[in-house]
């Protein structure tokens, strides 16, 4: 039922660094700004939102997938998310990790977490990984064998594309595929070992460390992965009415809103871009994580 990644909002201390960085070093363009609505902070259940200021950037090739930036009074700079459940990561396709990587070193809001390398053995992908201006998680990836990936996604179109995958961690990762899969209808791939190296840093685990990953194709342009984390990890405390810190929300284009999902509020239809008029609806997922779907 889910089919691409729609909008991703994150968390932010500052709009005006957020929007400056965001354009000056990834090329990302200004697409809207505006207040969250009251109607857009009821159907999220956080009505506090409501008269937050935010900002809507896609990339340079009009890709309708979207990073919305909501800044918080009460940013929590110490805020990790890779020790928390739920969304804790965004992934980037571009057409030349290396060439990001050598523009980001010198970064004065980016910092790099993880060089470069080869994520399989048979050399088809690379990733490297950053986090931002407001501590987000951002991987940078390059399909350089796509014939050999499995993935069938489409290649970068522009140096800095889309968000074409969203990184979940999740307690129990068979627990979450039965859910997505009862409640989206999606079919995930058999959990299999990997090396996350920022999951194991932000642990303190040896590096050669393997969790379990499972895949869920939801188009040839989105995926989810979906990541076991150790136990030491905990749920994300929200404060009421609040959205979670961090990454806090995933958006996803659907053909129709069914009516037998445990929405948090009624399906509404909100005048603000990108909705523009369509209808969609919040659903608290298995660990907490918020997932919007948005009818086209």
């Amino acid at each position: 039922m889910l089919k691409n990644i729609a909008i991703v909002t994150v968390i932010v201390k500052s709009l005006e660094i957020t929007e400056l960085v965001y354009q000056s070093e990834l090329s990302y363009k200004l697409i809207h700004k505006g207040v969250v609505s009251e109607d857009m902070a009821s159907g999220w259940g956080t009505k506090n939102i409501a008269g937050r200021p935010f900002l809507l950037m896609g990339p340079t090739n009009n890709e309708a997938v979207y990073l919305r930036f909501i800044e918080s009074e009460e940013f929590d700079k110490n805020f990790r998310s890779l020790k928390t459940f739920g969304w804790n990561a965004i992934e980037i396709l571009v057409r030349d990790t290396e060439k990001i990587f050598l523009t980001m070193k010198d970064s004065q809001y980016f910092r790099i977490v993880g060089k470069p390398v080869y994520i399989s053995d048979e050399k088809s992908i690379k990733a490297m990984q950053v986090l931002g201006p407001s501590n987000e998680l951002i991987y940078f990836t390059s399909i350089e064998k796509p014939e050999k990936t499995g993935l069938m996604i489409k290649e970068a179109s522009t140096e800095i594309d889309r968000i074409f995958i969203m990184i979940l961690g999740v307690d129990n990762i068979e627990s979450l595929r039965r859910y997505y899969s009862e409640k989206f209808n999606i079919v995930t791939s058999d959990p299999a070992p990997y090396r996350i190296r920022t999951l194991s840093n932000e642990h303190g685990l040896p590096i050669e460390t393997k969790f379990p990953l499972s895949i869920a194709k939801l188009s040839d342009k989105s995926l989810i992965e979906i990541d076991e984390y150790p136990k030491a990890s905990i749920y994300r405390e929200t404060k009421a009415n609040e959205l979670p810190p961090g990454i806090a929300m995933v958006s996803f284009y659907v053909d129709s809103i069914p009516n037998n999902l445990p929405f948090i509020s009624p399906v509404t239809a909100n005048k603000e871009p990108p909705y523009n008029n369509r209808k969609s609806a919040v659903i608290r997922g298995a660990v907490g994580e918020l997932i919007e779907i948005i009818e086209t």
